[in-house]
């Protein structure tokens, strides 16, 4: 699984590097970046609620091949 920020709907909030720093930052213009596009497992739960808290919906999971991250909630 893979994390990735959609930039056109990137409007640099900075939630997401607020909850994860280690895989996100935030460029010279703003908006988020993903530093760590494959986390590792005990960054999944904050890589998850940053999907969740997104107000626009920018930060995305592709579920393509590799393990799932661990919902530890």
């Amino acid at each position: 699984m893979r994390v990735t920020v959609d930039q056109s709907r990137c409007l640099g909030a900075g939630q997401c590097e607020q909850l994860a720093p280690e895989v996100f930052r935030q460029d010279e213009e703003g908006l988020s970046r993903v530093l760590v596009p494959e986390p590792d497992p005990a960054s999944w739960p904050r890589v998850l609620q940053t999907v969740d808290l997104c107000p626009v919906q920018a930060v995305l999971i592709d579920e393509g091949p590799g393990p799932a991250p661990q919902d530890t909630k």
